[in-house]
């Protein structure tokens, strides 16, 4: 009888203490924060390995476990479309209730959301556009981008296309949505500023599967570009590479800024790919510590040129939150802009429009199927040369 009203006892207690918190370990609230990206398009995979890098984000700082809340990622397409990308800025600052977000490859979504964002006061913190009036226009104290603007980018590639390597006659063919548009005026401006000649500018619309014409067109000037500039992204970049091979324009160097800095261009393009010269995102080594625990997680997907910048963006984003909480919107904003943070590229600090001061930029070269920072690489050391001035 006794036995039996021990087991008895002792089966309550143990009951009682499976339902109630661990000893030192209350229960979390759940902290969301969204992911926006092109998971489905032609720039997916983009958005995929920042979407995986978010995600390692959140695991990581989850499994230190040294803040009162358990951190969800709510994760959104955009589809590269602005509305959809309104819809999806929408729910999340509605429906989901996200504290903060991280969001967009693509300009002209962004240039859309920022308005949902403001609107609903959430913070967001910019992992791929590059449209300088994302920040600068509206200064939405919402706003931060992590990643360097079209006018730094341009900047960057032409002095040393044009003022280092002597490259003075171009032909520039751009997309015509406002990202391409962006970069045509940049690339206009940093070509005229280092004495280049501009032969011919072309527009084209997202979407062009046959640039033959305006590349033929480009065949017959006399004297003929030394240099053709693209501003755009990936699909249209690798299309327009081929395409420029199969008509015979070869001893031309071919580039562009961050938009095509995707293993994407390289597998579309092929061998023809080999020489092509951009500025792109910042390079990580395999050695980081960020390529060690993205390989030991498993991920499916490359993380690719985005992913050290969502990542970055996303940990800014918690560590924010760690030191001003996920209530006051207004608060994490401003804690968000005024972050001293250091991070996979390294310091990250924001001027008064919510802009990146601090770059993460690598100027890169096609080799051997893939991008390779220009500094190291056979071209740099003469063992592979550009084409010819």
């Amino acid at each position: 009888m006794e036995r039996r009203t021990f087991i008895k006892r002792t089966g309550a207690t143990l009951a009682a203490l499976m339902c109630a918190p661990s000893i030192g370990r209350a229960d979390k609230s759940v902290v969301k924060i969204g992911f926006i990206g092109p998971l489905t398009g032609p720039n997916a995979a983009l958005g995929m390995g920042a979407r995986n890098s978010a995600d390692l984000a959140v695991r990581r700082a989850n499994a230190r476990g040294n803040l009162p809340y358990q951190l969800q990622l709510v994760v959104m397409d955009d589809a590269s479309d602005p509305s959809t990308g309104v819809a999806v800025a929408t729910k999340l600052c509605t429906v989901e209730n996200v504290a903060a977000a991280t969001a967009h490859f693509n300009s002209p979504v962004a240039l859309a959301t920022i308005h949902v964002f403001h609107r609903y006061k959430v913070p967001q913190v910019m992992w791929g556009t590059i449209h300088p009036d994302i920040t600068n226009k509206h200064n939405f104290p919402e706003v931060t981008r992590v990643c360097a603007t079209s006018i730094v980018e341009h900047a960057e590639l032409m002095n040393f296309v044009v003022k280092e390597r002597g490259y003075q006659r171009w032909s520039v063919l751009y997309d015509t949505t406002s990202y391409g548009q962006s970069c045509f005026e940049a690339a206009k401006k940093a070509l005229q500023a280092n004495g280049a000649t501009i032969l011919s500018e072309d527009g084209v619309p997202v979407g062009t599967q046959d640039f033959r014409p305006v590349l033929s067109r480009l065949k017959t000037l006399s004297p003929g570009p030394q240099a053709i500039y693209f501003g755009g992204v990936v699909t249209e970049a690798a299309l327009l590479r081929l395409q420029m091979a199969e008509i015979g324009i070869n001893d031309v160097l071919f580039t562009g800024v961050t938009g095509l800095d995707s293993d994407t261009f390289n597998k579309t393009a092929g061998n023809v790919a080999e020489g092509t010269l951009i500025v792109g995102k910042k390079a990580i080594g395999d050695d980081s510590e960020f390529v060690s625990e993205y390989k030991k997680a498993g991920y499916k997907e490359y993380y690719e040129a985005s992913g050290p910048f969502a990542y970055d963006s996303t940990n800014l984003i918690i560590a924010a939150i760690a030191k001003a909480g996920p209530s006051d919107k207004a608060q994490l904003a401003k804690t968000i802009r005024g972050m001293d943070f250091n991070g996979v590229l390294g310091p990250t600090r924001f001027d008064e429009f919510g802009q990146t001061k601090t770059g993460g930029l690598t100027l890169k070269v096609s080799q051997a199927g893939k991008w390779a920072p220009w500094q190291g690489s056979d071209y740099a050391r003469g063992a592979r040369a550009l084409p010819k001035k």
